[in-house]
């Protein structure tokens, strides 16, 4: 029927029967170690746990050269680390260590002056 149809009639009490039975709340799933595993936290675990252990294999298939390489590097990233100026100057394309920065050029001549900097003349 729609809106402004003609009335009809019908048998009182109504007398209506449920089709199935409503479920309210979701039955709780069951333990399952698959799923834990498929974390995304336990994942990442796995895989660095994994990477810990084969790393030290992996370093013994290495040559003295590739070793000697690799500590280099080490090297030069515990330097960028001590001193984050020179790495943000390497990492935009600064000066690779040619020389003492500004600021160490600024603090060398005033220690050569006796600790004094050199002043302007008068502002007008």
């Amino acid at each position: 029927a729609y809106a402004g149809a003609t009335k009809q009639s019908i048998d009182h009490p109504l007398v209506l029967t449920a089709l199935a039975r409503y479920q309210y709340f979701e039955p709780r799933p069951r333990f399952s170690p698959l799923r834990i595993l498929k974390n995304p936290m336990m994942l990442m675990m796995i895989v660095s746990v994994g990477v810990m252990l084969l790393m030290p294999k992996m370093m013994e298939g290495l040559d003295d050269e590739q070793k000697e390489q690799m500590r280099q590097q080490m090297d030069m990233q515990n330097k960028m680390v001590s001193d984050p100026t020179k790495a943000f100057s390497q990492l935009f394309g600064g000066e690779e260590e040619a020389g003492p920065s500004a600021s160490e050029q600024r603090r060398i001549a005033s220690s050569k002056a006796g600790g004094k900097t050199a002043r302007r003349g008068k502002r007008d």
